[in-house]
């Protein structure tokens, strides 16, 4: 996939994204000098990245307090059950 192609099909990703409609244009057409379209895709790239970063972050977060929500929900059982255990051995 070439750098153009790449960056299409980013601006394409993002339907309601305005400013990719006019750099969609410039892109298709050439209209960039060659500095410009390569900040242009350096930019898309490290964008692309701290996204991607971003979700992996969130994701494992997420993966942390459900771990956490289970071991509550264990201790909380676990409790439950030596209460049990307690009050059969005090009717013995």
């Amino acid at each position: 996939m070439t750098k153009k192609e790449y960056m299409l099909q980013i601006i394409n990703l993002l339907p309601d994204w305005k400013m990719g409609r006019g750099l969609k244009a410039l892109i298709e057409n050439n209209q960039l000098s060659t500095e410009v379209f390569d900040k242009l895709y350096e930019i898309f790239k490290q964008n692309i990245y701290e996204t991607y970063n971003e979700k992996q972050k969130k994701d494992f977060k997420e993966k942390l307090q459900k771990i956490e929500a289970m071991k509550q929900q264990e201790a909380k059982q676990s409790e439950e059950e030596l209460i049990n255990l307690d009050e059969m051995l005090s009717t013995l």
